[in-house]
């Protein structure tokens, strides 16, 4: 019988970590130092990237780890915490079931917010069963406790969160889901962006929202969202 070690999980995480964020940069859902990811290790810190690097070409060594609090306990020297710590940590202590975050800036779900836009009424039924409805946050000081407040009536309810004004937040049991959430958050900004442009979204009957509904809480109990 073979055992995985702490450190054996922590490598593996970086390793996905930097692989996430060069798929941020090259969905173009970040650019230049935007967005942060993070995930929990065993010990129950949290393994993050560092403030002010490009995303997309980070080298596993300039991650950093810090406890629940947002202190920095690890890093290569120079290398300190995102600054938008909090709303990750903010998750990660209200939703113990949650590993990973994902913090990006998708443009067009960021231009919905701009212009008031909300992506919670469900329209796409692929959509509706992966993410349910994709509420939007107020605006909150980015680099402050305020960006978890921000989020606190939406955490247990929802893994997607757009951040208005900001960006969006997904989140999940693996990096890669939080990633796969985040894209789906732009494909649906996309497709109600087309819509608008051939003349508006057309929402479906209430019985058909009703069976998506159960779907995805049939999905949800299996653990296949």
């Amino acid at each position: 019988m073979t055992t995985t070690s702490h450190a054996d999980v922590e490598m593996t995480l970086r390793a996905e970590m930097v692989h996430c964020g060069r798929l941020l940069y090259e969905r173009g859902l970040i650019v230049a130092g935007d967005g942060n990811l993070s995930a929990r290790l065993p010990d129950g810190s949290i393994l993050m990237t560092p403030a002010g690097l490009a995303k997309g070409m980070l080298q596993v060594d300039d991650l950093v780890v810090v406890d629940l609090d947002g202190h920095l306990l690890r890093g290569a020297p120079g290398r300190q915490p995102s600054s938008e710590r909090y709303l990750h940590l903010f998750v990660y202590r209200q939703r113990s079931d949650i590993m990973a975050c994902v913090h990006a800036h998708p443009p067009t779900a960021v231009g919905a917010t701009l212009a008031g836009v909300s992506l919670a009424e469900p329209l796409l039924p692929e959509a509706l069963i992966a993410l349910g409805p994709i509420p939007t946050a107020p605006y909150a000081l980015t680099g402050t406790p305020e960006m978890g407040e921000a989020i606190a009536p939406f955490v247990a309810d929802h893994e997607a969160i757009l951040l208005a004004y900001h960006g969006a937040l997904t989140y999940g049991v693996t990096l890669m889901q939080a990633f796969h959430r985040m894209e789906q958050i732009e494909h649906c900004a996309r497709a109600l962006l087309a819509a608008h442009l051939f003349g508006g979204a057309r929402p479906l009957p209430s019985e058909r929202l009703a069976e998506l509904a159960e779907v995805r809480r049939a999905f949800r109990a299996a653990g296949r969202i």
